[in-house]
């Protein structure tokens, strides 16, 4: 199991109190901060919340190294335990920032968790995941979460397929639509990072079948839009913000002229453009054996399905790929019959990380600075698998 090395800003409010000890903890993903919570607990004496990443050392993005966060202790802390020496940065960090999510501000956890007690009844709420797309705290039978102005609310995206398949989602058991926050029944089971058939089968026919009764209303949900028809525009206007080889662009520029063939051949395939989950591997599913849930809807988008297909088969092992892509070929045949939803895999290999890359870009769009390190990355891998698929 791979750690992380914590260093804590603890504030009371935003009243700076001091640094705490260094400590490591795992997991090593940065936006895991439970065990960031539990620890500082002990030492500090008083319940804690993590804010937000300050800082990261970039020994592998995303994970591991050196993890700088600014902390917000829920009361007056254990005397003698923190380093109180002025931080002379300390306004900086406090300081407003325009795209600073709302769990990232002073109380913003706290008014999360109080918000789903409100409806709960009395019960913890633990402080699970904080990151730039995202807050989640768990409770004991549910789960609140938070999300990004620029992404979905999971509550709206679920009550719309819910209504064609209601064992798809958990149930959703408030929203405050206002705040982009969830409150979700808890799904029993654990994470299917390794699914077996049956969970393939279930999970993507299923989906496939709610994908297919949401295409008549594509036009009128409330979420973001990445479309195939408007790629070439988007891609053209990415490649110049992104740190890339003089090769790579002009490879990229070409790419992009053959864009309109590539997409005529994606829409060959007959299939209709409707809800995308977005960020479709086994690991956003739950399963007890019985029941198989998708849990996380907030990266959901209106554009093309195989763009789904392209994701999971990323992530399962090069043993199962052929199973899914049989399933999920299948399950387009019987909702849409004459459709040929094999002729949407070879284009969408292309196609799907240049979606992939816009999506990244907006999400360093619109968060803040410090938090930009878990993405700054990705457009240009994400243009670099395109052309890779392309020469393959």
């Amino acid at each position: 199991m791979e750690f992380k090395t914590v260093e804590a800003l603890v504030s009371v409010g935003a009243r700076y109190v001091g640094r705490a000890p260094a400590f490591d903890v795992e997991p090593g993903w940065w936006s895991e901060v439970e065990a960031i919570n539990r620890r500082l607990e002990e030492l500090l004496g008083v319940r804690t919340v993590v804010l937000r990443l300050v800082h990261a050392d970039e020994a592998e993005i995303g994970r591991g190294g050196r993890a700088v966060y600014h902390v917000e202790a829920l009361g007056e802390v254990r005397s003698g335990v923190l380093d109180e020496t002025p931080l002379a940065d300390w306004d900086s960090i406090v300081a407003a920032e325009p795209l600073r999510a709302s769990w990232a501000e002073v109380g913003g956890p706290s008014r999360l968790i109080a918000w789903a007690q409100s409806v709960l009844g009395p019960g913890d709420g633990v402080q699970v995941k904080t990151w730039n797309l995202s807050c989640l705290a768990r409770f004991p039978d549910a789960w609140a979460k938070a999300t990004s102005r620029f992404g979905s609310v999971d509550a709206d995206i679920i009550e719309h397929v819910r209504r064609y398949d209601e064992t798809l989602a958990p149930a959703v058991l408030a929203t405050s639509r206002e705040d982009r926050w969830s409150l979700l029944a808890h799904a029993p089971g654990t994470d299917c990072w390794e699914p077996d058939r049956p969970s393939v089968e279930s999970v993507v026919s299923r989906w496939v079948g709610a994908q297919a009764a949401l295409a008549a209303e594509a036009d009128e949900l409330d979420a973001p839009r990445l479309l195939p028809a408007s790629l070439a525009d988007e891609v053209a206007a990415l490649i110049p913000r992104v740190a890339l080889s003089d090769e790579e662009v002009r490879s990229l520029v070409d790419l992009v002229d053959r864009l309109p063939a590539i997409v005529d051949e994606l829409e060959s395939a007959g299939l209709p453009i409707t809800l995308v989950n977005g960020d479709f591997h086994p690991g956003n599913w739950r399963s007890d054996g019985t029941q198989r849930v998708i849990v996380d809807w907030a990266d959901t988008f209106v554009g093309h399905p195989a763009t789904d297909i392209r994701r999971l088969l990323d992530f399962l092992p090069e043993s199962k790929r052929s199973h899914g892509g049989e399933v999920w070929s299948a399950a387009w045949r019987r909702e849409l019959p004459g459709c040929e939803p094999v002729r949407a895999l070879q284009p969408m290999s292309v196609l799907g990380p240049l979606t992939y890359a816009l999506m990244y870009q907006r999400f360093l769009d619109n968060i803040e600075p410090d938090e930009r390190i878990y993405h700054e990355d990705d457009p240009g891998i994400c243009l670099r698998a395109a052309l890779r698929m392309c020469q393959g």
